[in-house]
């Protein structure tokens, strides 16, 4: 019995809640041009689906993010994406290895926005 308690103790004195309640990548919903992709550092995380709509799940840091949005024909149009406080990690109270672990996992922040909207323009040839 002494070791199933002492296991629950380091079990909740080692674990962040921010790790235990949160997933590492939240889900953002673009709303925007059809066919429009979505970069972040040259990497493409997705597309904008033919009813304009597209879901894109993120990983979360410590600080704000800014994707790029391309198509042809249209000009770069960037999105920042901020970050904020998620308040689940005020459950971890004074276990500062918890805040630790919630802070180099990036799980004590959270995307500001779900849903982004966005508008892209034409370039000046294409007019």
């Amino acid at each position: 019995m002494k070791k199933v308690i002492l296991m629950l103790i380091c079990a909740l004195y080692l674990s962040s809640c921010g790790t235990l309640f949160t997933p590492s990548k939240q889900p953002i919903t673009f709303m925007g041009t059809p066919e429009a992709r979505i970069y972040d550092n040259g990497i493409k995380l997705g597309e904008i689906e033919e009813d304009g709509t597209a879901t894109i799940k993120i990983k979360k840091k410590l600080s704000n993010k800014t994707l790029i949005v391309k198509k042809e024909g249209y000009k770069n149009t960037p999105i920042v994406l901020e970050a904020t406080f998620n308040p689940v990690s005020i459950i971890n109270l004074t276990n500062i290895l918890a805040w630790a672990i919630d802070l180099g996992t990036g799980k004590c922040c959270k995307w500001d926005a779900d849903v982004i909207e966005f508008e892209m323009e034409k370039n000046d040839a294409e007019k």
